[in-house]
């Protein structure tokens, strides 16, 4: 007989489980969706409703959790003398904040992620994807991360933020160190890694800020500069840490999605087949991709204060873990969740979040990989090349390091 006990894992281990991870989440759930794990001195929620829950902002779950998830085990003192920027920076991030900052902060950021302001990048995603599939078209073998799925989302966030295409490189490696902030007891060294990026992005941002308050264009900063609410602006610290979120998030989640969607694609056939011959419904198809391979797998919670939660008792200062993996692999919504079926309705699928929270970048990563994997499939028949995906450390959203395929011309 299954028990929670025996299903519950270490998170260390997540890179080496690989796609084990989610067998082991639905252990986890089907013994007990909410799960106190010894072995991380967490909550594990890994059902749906209870997911729905523990996201929708009703229960004294408070978002405002970093940088003390990562750096639970690092004293007050050591983190202000090594941390003092990470410490400071991070209670301006929109992804860190409770009401009332939240919805404040999200309503003055609604215009620089508006449905014109996607639509504009359109045409120059379009011309990534031809550009970039062009460039590996010739060659027999490639390493697929790297020269497709950073790529693409790498291009489109620095085109959104008016940034070169040189920072193409340096972009990955701010990703790589940056999403070790969503990952539990980050040790010292790689938090003082994230302190040194974050400087180097604020002395990257501040002269644009600067530029665009003096000559504001029809452009995101200048949208994040000039948007007002009854008088209300955002701060310094605040258009910081939404280019700090704009930049990471908009392209680590998209790059993910693109490879761990291609590795997917590559071993069903027929999914090729249906998005191939029903390009109306790759909204949907975008969405059930998502769900099936668990590119969105947690998101952390700080206990403000005690409750009870279907009789466990939640103590203030504990965390929890919502697994969204485990929400969007529930049978109770999601029947044979271990098949992709694009017949499936997606009202329930949690990939962007659901609630307060709710991905205020959905738009342009929705567009960006229904532009990608018709004009992928449309010209390729892709090839796993690699008998084990390469997995990365980063548990909030996971994704590969690296990722051996052929595209073979069709």
């Amino acid at each position: 007989m299954n028990t929670a006990a025996s299903a519950d894992f270490d998170l260390s281990s997540v890179p080496a489980l690989g796609n084990a991870l989610l067998g082991k989440v639905e252990a986890m759930r089907e013994a007990d969706p909410i799960y106190w794990s010894e072995k991380n001195q967490a909550w594990f929620v890994t059902g749906h409703a209870q997911a729905m829950e523990g996201l929708s902002g009703s229960l004294p779950l408070s978002a405002r959790r970093l940088p003390f998830f990562a750096a639970a085990l690092v004293s007050e003192e050591e983190r202000q003398e090594k941390l003092p920027y990470l410490m400071s920076a991070t209670k301006h991030w929109l992804l860190n904040m409770d009401a009332p900052e939240h919805p404040r902060l999200r309503r003055l950021m609604t215009k620089a992620f508006s449905k014109p302001i996607v639509e504009g990048l359109r045409p120059h995603v379009r011309r990534f994807i031809s550009e970039t599939l062009d460039d590996v078209a010739a060659k027999d073998r490639i390493e697929f991360v790297a020269e497709v799925a950073r790529r693409i989302p790498a291009r489109t966030i620095l085109r959104q933020l008016g940034l070169s295409d040189d920072l193409v490189p340096r972009l990955h490696h701010w990703s790589i160190v940056l999403n070790t902030l969503g990952n539990v007891h980050v040790p010292i060294d790689k938090l003082v890694e994230i302190e040194n990026v974050l400087l180097e992005l604020r002395a990257l941002f501040m002269p644009e800020i600067e530029a665009r308050r003096r000559n504001p264009r029809e452009d995101f900063l200048s949208a994040l500069v000039t948007a007002n609410e009854a008088g209300d602006q955002l701060s310094e610290e605040e258009m910081l840490g939404i280019c700090y979120i704009t930049l990471i998030a908009g392209h680590d989640t998209s790059a993910n999605t693109i490879a761990l969607g291609t590795a997917a694609l590559a071993q069903h056939p027929e999914a090729r087949r249906y998005i191939r011959e029903n390009p109306e419904n790759i909204g949907a198809a975008v969405m059930e991709l998502s769900r099936y391979i668990a590119m969105s797998t947690a998101q952390a919670r700080l206990v403000s204060e005690d409750f009870n939660w279907h009789g466990h008792e939640i103590k203030k200062g504990q965390f929890a873990l919502i697994f969204i993996a485990g929400a969007n692999r529930d049978p109770t919504l999601f029947p044979e969740p271990e098949k992709i079926d694009f017949s499936r309705r997606q009202d329930s699928n949690m990939t962007f979040g659901p609630g307060i929270h709710h991905c205020i970048g959905h738009l342009l990563a929705k567009m960006q990989l229904g532009e990608f994997f018709p004009e992928m499939l449309r010209r390729f028949e892709p090839e796993m090349l690699d008998t084990h995906l390469d997995f990365a450390t980063t548990l909030g959203f996971r994704g590969l390091n690296t990722l051996n395929m052929r595209l073979r011309p069709r």
